[in-house]
């Protein structure tokens, strides 16, 4: 049997379940979860992030830990015990701040997507219930234009001092709340400090993205999320000495359990990006070891790296590095760091390991990763699963998978077919309490034995790999029974020259034929890049590309029709296509051509989009 996992049949089912590989701490809470920090790490610099003139400047445990206090400390002070708090802005000190405060003693947290339009902010708040909301300066006028309407929101807190803040009573500030807190405490104030949890009941309300339907609201409670750091701490090696930079948005549970809380109770330093497109100087000026993203980042760095290869003539040289990279490998001796310190060099010389989740990773990155060096490891996980669910990790990284379920986590396929594939199911203390206000759709996703329907179809091989094939609602089924799924053809046509990105979906032909089309957004940059070759010579690369493709297919698995465009696909803040969304764009713009798809082959449609 494999370390790391148990394969067992029972309940009628082969369930695999996570056992780890490195000691797990005993947190009861998330608020035993900082002490417990502070008491091991103290002084040591938790947050990195740059001030107002751009010089880099930290907090440590001991401030992070006293900040809170004094901020839960005054919200209680104000009457706020047990409502529920939004939080919106930028991933920032203060973000991690106002959401401990909250959870840890004064209510419950309502984190708000900061790509949202005012509009449905409106309405999270009110399907939240929120009675405050914290928010980043740049949100100051949407809540400014929110707070004429909604006069049932307590208060309104900006995460800065400003100067214009309106006459409104119910505009606050951070700071001035945490000076109010401190004050408290240095009274003897310890109505917040010695708040007891219930780590039973729903501490935060996660409102899902929405890719297929109507946004849902996961309930979570402390016993939830802390299960599943405890598992991710048994599953990845990271501590002091680290530096994690927080690139994802902090609303999302993937960089809330693992890019903060994880490496808040591991000891990392946590270090702010200023931005997508600061990406590369962060990852130097801040030597950061440890990044959690989606594969669009690596998709781009992986690029970036094998073009710069490539035009400075050395792609020869590298491949023939990685040959005797893997001989001295085979017996022991690893020279990877060494022989490709120059590639390191260029974007980020700490780097050692990176979790890639939110979207399956195309494993010929993963390879290339691991040929110089550099450990990245696709993982798996949902907002109903606090959210990992399973993991690569250091002692095994099977690309093309998502690993083992990650510790006190199982998982088995529910009705697999001939070929073993079949919904995943996962269950485990991280699991959530359920739909908010939603019990028709809590019992539609967890069912009997406590399991949760991820939505996922999925393959476990006989070593308790984890195979994620598609997402069942976007799955095209051919009249032949036959199945396929749109990310696999995505990350065939992703390795094609001058393309960006693409969206494929299954399209009904009149005659009841099941076809194979695509949508494919080219690279304009690249495009105007290589003035030697002409605009046709490019889009012939494109279409024999896709011809190479569908030699590899059956037939009635080949990309049928396929048209392009300059426009990006629409995308949710994990980068995730609507697809319901995209969908709708396309058919849209194919009518309003007045042609059908057949005729529309291989043209630009992005005059008919509307």
């Amino acid at each position: 049997m494999a370390k790391g996992v148990l394969i067992e049949t029972k309940e009628g089912k082969r369930i695999v379940k996570g056992l780890g590989y490195y000691e797990t701490p005993e947190i009861k809470n998330l608020k035993h979860l900082v002490k417990r920090s502070v008491e091991r790490y103290r002084d040591a610099v938790a947050f990195r992030f740059k001030d107002k003139n751009g010089n880099i400047t930290g907090k440590t445990y001991i401030d992070f830990d006293r900040d809170i206090d004094c901020l839960g400390t005054a919200l209680i002070s104000l009457g706020l015990k047990g409502m529920r708090f939004s939080i919106i802005g930028e991933n920032r000190y203060e973000w991690g701040v106002c959401y401990l405060a909250v959870t840890n003693g004064s209510g419950i947290a309502v984190p708000l997507d900061k790509y949202l339009p005012e509009n449905e902010v409106e309405t999270l708040i009110e399907r939240g219930k929120v009675d405050v909301i914290f928010y980043s300066p740049s949100f100051h006028d949407m809540m400014v234009s929110i707070s004429n309407k909604n006069k049932r929101l307590k208060y309104y807190i900006c995460m800065e001092q400003l100067e214009n803040m309106p006459g409104d009573t119910r505009f606050m500030s951070l700071p001035d709340l945490i000076d109010r807190g401190e004050n408290l405490l240095k009274t003897g104030d310890k109505s917040f400090v010695n708040e007891e949890i219930n780590s039973d009941e729903m501490s935060v309300l996660l409102f899902t993205s929405g890719t297929t339907s109507l946004s849902k609201g996961v309930m979570l409670s402390h016993n939830n999320i802390v299960s599943n750091v405890i598992s991710i701490t048994a599953t990845l090696k990271a501590g002091p000495g680290d530096v994690h930079l927080s690139l994802l948005p902090l609303h999302h549970t993937f960089e809330n359990t693992v890019g903060f809380l994880f490496m808040v109770s591991a000891g990392v330093c946590i270090a702010y990006c200023d931005g997508i497109k600061h990406i590369a100087q962060n990852l130097k000026e801040y030597n950061i070891s440890l990044l959690v993203a989606v594969p669009a980042v690596f998709e781009t760095l992986y690029r970036r790296l094998t073009e710069g290869i490539k035009k400075s003539g050395k792609e020869k040289l590298v491949e023939s590095l990685f040959k005797v990279s893997g001989t001295l490998r085979s017996i022991g001796i690893d020279l990877r760091r060494v022989l490709f310190k120059s590639i390191f060099d260029q974007f980020a010389p700490k780097l050692r390991l990176a979790v890639s989740g939110a979207a399956p990773l195309d494993p010929e990155i993963v390879v290339w990763f691991d040929n110089i060096g550099f450990r990245l490891l696709q993982g798996y996980g949902l907002t109903e699963a606090s959210p990992v669910v399973a993991t690569n990790n250091d002692f095994v990284n099977e690309p093309g998978t998502i690993g083992y379920p990650i510790k006190d986590v199982e998982a088995a396929i529910l009705d697999p077919d001939d070929s073993g594939m079949g919904e995943l199911i996962v269950r485990g203390p991280n699991v959530m309490l359920g739909y908010y206000e939603d019990p028709d759709a809590t019992s539609d996703t967890l069912i009997d034995g406590g399991w949760l329907r991820t939505g996922d179809l999925a393959t476990i091989d006989e070593k308790g790999f984890i195979r994620i094939t598609g997402r069942a609602k976007s799955m095209i089924v051919f009249t032949n029974g036959k199945k396929a799924f749109p990310e696999e053809y995505e990350i065939l046509l992703g390795n094609i020259p001058y393309v960006k990105d693409s969206f494929v979906w299954g399209n009904k032909a009149p005659d009841g034929d099941i076809q194979v089309c695509a949508k494919i957004v080219i690279d304009r940059d690249a495009l105007s890049s290589e003035n030697s070759v002409s605009e046709n010579d490019k889009q012939e690369i494109i279409d024999s590309a896709i011809k190479e493709i569908n030699k590899g297919l059956p037939q009635y698995k080949i990309i049928r029709y396929f048209v392009y465009s300059f426009k990006d696909l629409i995308k949710t803040t994990t980068l995730k296509t609507k697809r319901n969304i995209e969908l709708e764009r396309v058919l849209t713009a194919i009518k309003n051509s007045g042609l059908d798809m057949r005729r529309m082959n291989g043209k630009l449609i992005d005059t008919f989009e509307e």
